[in-house]
């Protein structure tokens, strides 16, 4: 990993995420904003109170937010060892803190606004002995188990920069929003071969990203393969909602009969992804 923004993470539903369905690549990309300054460290900075795993600031309500000068913070072996499972480019400056089981069933932590390039990686076990769950850059969502306390470490992961003002939150959040959809049974091909075809789509909860993306495939007389893909984005997760696509063949063209459509919708946030399928066959009518 050359790039610092190439860290992914693990077990990271910001990070991009990549869906295969029946040998296609459906790609959905959440967009990362980030602000790098590259100021001098203030001559009061002083190590933070919790440089390490041991000394841990903690998380015992949420909403929790505070801003922390992390200039003069330390890097050590068990940043190095957590690293391992991890895979930043870097994890210096860096800073921990602790939310104990039963603070929220779900929860994200949010280093997006510092003044660096920050990441998190979220661990359970006891210092010195940590295992990493969820790491990436900018934001990691989790979702919590009873009696478990979560180690949370966030740190510079650009090589050359040891930290800096780290703004630091961490906010409860709901599951994985639910989503499904309907294809209508009748569409239409237009005179340039051009298909149309729509339905709805349901999503319930809370959501950063729904996408609905699928592909179009029609057997014709000549025994020849017609087959385009579509998406459909900025679509948003308020209940039942309809949606509508034009689809391009890659080659050919679309004509008045039956075709196929394979499409999936998924709604994402920070601690996951949920996603529908459906295989179903359109009747493609002539259109204008």
């Amino acid at each position: 990993m050359v790039q610092p923004r190439d860290f992914l993470g693990k077990g990271n539903p910001l990070a991009i995420r990549t869906l295969a369905r029946t040998g296609q690549l459906l790609g959905l990309v959440t967009g990362m904003a980030t602000a790098v300054v590259l100021g001098a460290a203030p001559a009061s900075a002083e190590v933070p109170s919790n440089d390490t795993s041991a000394t841990a600031t903690v998380i015992t309500e949420l909403p929790f937010a505070e801003v922390v000068d992390t200039t003069e913070a330390t890097t050590d072996e068990e940043d190095a060892a957590l690293n391992a499972q991890c895979g930043a480019p870097a994890t210096n400056g860096s800073v921990w803190y602790t939310v104990p089981a039963g603070t929220a069933p779900a929860i994200v932590v949010d280093v997006s606004k510092s003044d660096f390039t920050a990441g998190v990686m979220i661990a359970t076990g006891t210092p010195g002995s940590l295992s990493v769950i969820a790491c990436g850059p900018d934001a990691v969502g989790f979702e919590t188990s009873p009696g478990e306390t979560y180690y949370v470490m966030a740190f510079s992961d650009t090589p050359d920069v040891p930290g800096g003002q780290l703004s630091f939150t961490v906010r409860e959040s709901g599951p994985a929003p639910k989503v499904s959809m309907t294809v209508n049974d009748v569409g239409t091909a237009n005179a340039s071969g051009t298909a149309t075809i729509s339905g709805t789509y349901t999503c319930v909860g809370e959501a950063d990203l729904v996408v609905l993306q699928g592909s179009l495939q029609q057997q014709q007389a000549d025994n020849a393969q017609v087959r385009g893909d579509f998406e459909v984005t900025d679509l948003t997760c308020d209940g039942t909602a309809d949606w509508s696509a034009e689809v391009t063949a890659d080659s050919g063209t679309f004509v008045k009969g039956r075709a196929a459509t394979l499409a999936l919708t998924a709604g994402c946030n920070a601690i996951g992804c949920n996603v529908y399928e459906t295989l179903e066959v359109v009747r493609l009518r002539a259109g204008a």
